[in-house]
Formats: structure tokens, sequence, C-alpha cells
């Protein structure tokens, strides 16, 4: 079983991640179509069910599903089951894994859309999802070194700031202007839970990654993970990944990259996480039945 502060031990790890980046950039330039998720609905139950498709894992080919209680039932997890008999292998907290799967796909968009040698990120949230956002990106761009956190809560976010400083060694501060943390950075994420940030708050040449569901502007050249459904219609990611595509018609283009799910990932990511816990020996053993004695 993998806690919250498990997966983050087996995501925040240099070559997993390499790993991981190498594994979104295939599917964006293989054909996803069999990978879909399959959510069900539970008779008679407040529950959520999503099926993932079979991926490779530790023990052969198997699956993951996603199983959300109602709200006051528990947190979200994921199972991995083996596909050829559903023996389940691993129980992980969702909410964690959501944050680093979601984090992922944009630290290799960043890599391909972000202006040359950014130093300054602008990180809109101090929850959650903005802590896997900030590891990944700390590790996809390496000229990072200036770091400002805006979130709602001022406490909360220069706690944010404080441990984001330890842990990635670099200038990280807590900022209440969020129009001139935006205009000074390089880069802009959003992770919700702060102001909403404008388009004409960016500089020249920046990078907004958005994770919330704020709509479009057309102030900017849009770039999705998939195809949007709402105009203006984005670039897909994977023409610029492939080499089909110029993320910018000039210089000083901002460009807004919309996160979304990328088919199959969801999937290969928890089963990558599971075999990487169990090579490094993460979490907490654990045991279903009686048994026999």
């Amino acid at each position: 079983m993998l806690t919250s502060e498990d997966v983050d031990e087996v995501f925040d790890d240099v070559a997993f991640l390499e790993e991981r980046f190498s594994d979104v950039q295939r599917l964006l330039l293989d054909d996803p179509a069999a990978g879909r998720e399959n959510p069900l609905t539970l008779p008679a139950t407040p529950c959520r069910l999503t099926v993932g498709p079979h991926v490779p894992g530790p023990f052969g080919p198997c699956f993951a599903v996603r199983l959300e209680p109602s709200p006051h039932a528990g947190a979200a997890r994921v199972e991995l089951l083996l596909a050829d008999d559903g023996s389940l292998l691993g129980i992980a907290d969702a909410g964690a894994l959501d944050g680093w799967r979601t984090a992922i796909p944009s630290g290799l968009a960043a890599r391909y859309l972000a202006p040359p040698a950014p130093r300054r990120l602008g990180l809109f949230g101090a929850g959650d999802p903005a802590w896997s956002c900030l590891l990944v990106l700390h590790h996809a761009l390496p000229s990072l070194c200036e770091i400002e956190v805006v979130g709602h809560d001022p406490g909360t976010t220069r706690r944010f700031a404080a441990a984001a400083a330890r842990r990635t060694g670099l200038t990280v501060r807590a900022s209440q202007d969020a129009a001139a943390t935006a205009r000074r950075a390089d880069i802009v994420t959003t992770t919700g839970g702060h102001p909403p940030v404008r388009s004409d708050w960016l500089s020249a040449g920046a990078l907004l990654i958005d994770h919330t569901a704020a709509p479009p502007t057309p102030a900017v050249r849009h770039i999705g993970l998939a195809a949007g459904a709402t105009p203006p219609a984005p670039l897909l990611l994977a023409e610029v990944v492939a080499g089909r595509a110029l993320p910018r018609h000039a210089g000083r283009d901002i460009v807004h990259y919309r996160a979304g799910e990328l088919a199959g990932w969801s999937a290969l990511a928890a089963a990558a996480g599971f075999g990487e816990a169990w090579h490094r020996d993460v979490g907490t053993p654990m045991r279903l039945g009686r048994g026999i004695r």
C-alpha cells in the first residue's frame, strides 16, 4: 500500500522521471486509441469506478482501477490488478498519483514550449498539485533558479515556499502580487487555489502551463495535450514533439499550454509507480484474508 508520502518518494526521482517523460512522448507519437479508460457506474452506490487499459506491469500485463467513494466515505484510491486473474497487486492514494500524472506531461511540454533557458517560474497554487508540478519542472528545466509562489492563504504560501526552497535549493519566495509575479516569470504554472491569471499579465515569449479549467483567451497561442472541446482549437502538443509544427511564430509569442488527459497515461503511470515502489521497497506490505497456518 502506498500513502501520499510513499507516492512522492517513488516519483521524486531523476531516473524515474526521465523514464516517465519517455512514456508520455511515446504515447503522444503513437496512436493512443486502444488505451482509453472506461468509467463504470455502480448501481445503488455513490461510488465512481474507472477501469484503465491493460499495460505492462512488474508481474506481467495489468490494469488500474480507480475507486472514488462518496465525499464523506474516505479518499479516492487506485488499485493495480493482474490482467489474467484480477489479483490485487497494490493500492495507492489517488490524489497523490493525480498530482504526478498531471505534472509529468506538463514537464515534457515545458521542454518543448518554454522560452530558451528560462530562469524564473511563477507558481500559482500552494497545494499538493503545485508541489508535484514544482518538482517535475525543477527537474525538467535545469536553468530555473528563482520561483515565486502565489496562493490564497499567505501563511500556507510562505510554508510552501520555505519547503520548496529546502527541497530544490533554489531561491523561492511567497508573493501576494499575482500580476507582478506573472510579469516577472518566464514560465507561469496554474494549479488551482489561487487568483486567476490574466493573459495581459504575461511577458513576451512566456509559457503559461494551465492545469485549471479557466477558459482560453484569444491573445495567446494555444497548445493542448488533447483536442479541446471549446474554441479556439489548440495546436496539439504531439505536433510540436514530432517536429511537424513550431510552438511560436515569433519569439515574442506567448504560449498557453492546456493540460489534459492523455489516453493510456494514467494506467501506465500507476503501473510504473507500483513497479518502482516494489523495486525500492517503498510502501507498507499488506495481506488480504486470514491465510492458512
